[in-house]
């Protein structure tokens, strides 16, 4: 074949896998529309490197085409596997999730939930039930687990009633991370960081607040532990369900190969351990042994971590990762530190 028809043929063929594909990319969800517009993207790019390489070396021996052209796929399947392997983790650790049908009937309970909608801020406050309008009463801030939103936890919260001591005598505050809810700030580690001070200043801001305590669970014990660490946050304690030593142990817990120069694909590095250090305030971590989600180990290299204040470590069995706030002996250890902070 001509040089002139590979030309011809290699266009032809681009032409039509980017008509095919930009076809698929129409008909996909909109959560994953973005990460397949990129890789056709890097796809295309790649093509046209390809033809230009073929210009390049037309009429060139073939010791010199196949070791260049045998480059250009190593880096095109490494560039790809690297980018997807980036993205779907990004994408599994904060999935930026919403539930309209909670926020609109959360929206109809007048008086029993307040909607928060500050600057870069979204979500719910439960005021304390046995608390008079008014009056000082703590504040049980939560960050909450990848896949929750504030209208979906909220409505739980408020529908069981194995959760009203989490409102008898403290409000309940639960705001969602960037990406999600009605949060509209794009979501990244360090806008994440940021959220919890956005989040602190706000509690911390009401007229009624007389203390906060943070409660955290999975994912969101990384942003909790960044957020105590800081100087000037006053905490009366922390409970942390299912805590993790860093980001990076939740990535290989799933998928066990970031290591060494793999590290750098972990979009959210999280490194709790290095906050943990600079803790002050009481702590209580609840791990179990049968977290299929959560290592255990990571649990425990967590605790270690701690310099400062009082701590304590709860062990408990049986329990997977996403019943902790069904268990009864989980529910009784956060009933129990309330009381004693």
């Amino acid at each position: 074949m001509t040089f002139g028809k590979r030309i011809k043929y290699g266009l032809i063929s681009g032409v039509l896998a980017a008509f095919f594909g930009s076809m698929i990319v129409f008909v996909l969800s909109e959560s994953v529309r973005m990460i397949a517009l990129t890789g056709l993207i890097i796809a295309a790019v790649i093509f046209g490197i390809t033809l230009l390489v073929e210009v390049l070396l037309e009429g060139k021996p073939s010791k010199v085409r196949i070791p260049v052209f045998a480059l250009i796929i190593i880096i095109s399947v490494l560039s790809v596997f690297s980018y997807s392997l980036y993205t779907i983790g990004k994408r599994m650790t904060f999935p930026c999730t919403s539930d309209e049908e909670a926020y609109e009937e959360l929206c109809d309970m007048d008086g029993a939930v307040i909607e928060i909608d500050e600057e870069g801020l979204s979500g719910w406050r439960i005021p304390a039930s046995a608390v008079a309008e008014g009056e000082p009463r703590p504040v049980i801030l939560y960050f909450g687990g990848n896949g929750e939103n504030s209208s979906h936890r909220v409505e739980y919260i408020l529908d069981n009633e194995k959760s009203a001591f989490l409102y008898e005598n403290y409000d309940f505050v639960f705001l969602d991370y960037p990406s999600y809810g009605n949060n509209e700030t794009p979501i990244t580690e360090s806008s994440l960081y940021q959220f919890t001070l956005d989040a602190y200043n706000y509690v911390s801001s009401l007229e009624t607040t007389s203390g906060i305590t943070l409660l955290s669970y999975s994912i969101g014990n990384g942003p909790a532990m960044y957020l105590a660490s800081q100087d000037d946050v006053e905490l009366d304690s922390m409970i942390m369900l299912a805590p993790y030593n860093s980001g990076y142990d939740l990535y290989n817990a799933n998928l066990n190969i970031f290591y060494g120069p793999l590290r750098l694909l972990v979009a959210f590095k999280l490194p709790s351990y290095k906050y943990a250090r600079n803790v002050s305030c009481p702590v209580t971590m609840i791990a179990s042994t049968d977290d299929e989600i959560i290592p255990y180990e990571s649990s425990r290299a967590l605790f270690s971590s701690l310099s400062g204040g009082s701590a304590n470590f709860i062990t408990v069995e049986g329990v997977l990762h996403n019943d902790f706030f069904t268990s009864p002996e989980i529910i009784s250890a956060i009933m129990n530190c309330l009381e004693a902070s």
